[in-house]
């Protein structure tokens, strides 16, 4: 049963980082994803690659530390 939970948790977590990520880029601009070397139709591809990212948390962490926009770490180098 518990790992049902986790797996549930898990889901929920890559679910709320895909919507994250979906709408930051979709937030910008023409010109700024072309500097960061996207397009519009890679958004989803994006977006669904930075869910996968997400790891289960280990076992008695109750929160998730605070850390950078996934995008600012994967294109720190363009941005």
């Amino acid at each position: 049963m518990m790992k049902l939970l986790e797996r549930i948790g898990l889901m929920a977590r890559r679910w709320a980082t895909y919507q994250r990520v979906r709408a930051e880029l979709e937030s910008y601009t023409e010109r700024e994803l072309n500097d960061m070397g996207m397009s519009r139709s890679d958004i989803t591809r994006i977006a669904l690659e930075a869910a996968s990212l997400v790891k289960p948390q280990p076992k008695g962490k109750t929160e998730e530390e605070p850390r950078p926009a996934l995008l600012r770490q994967r294109y720190s180098a363009y941005l």
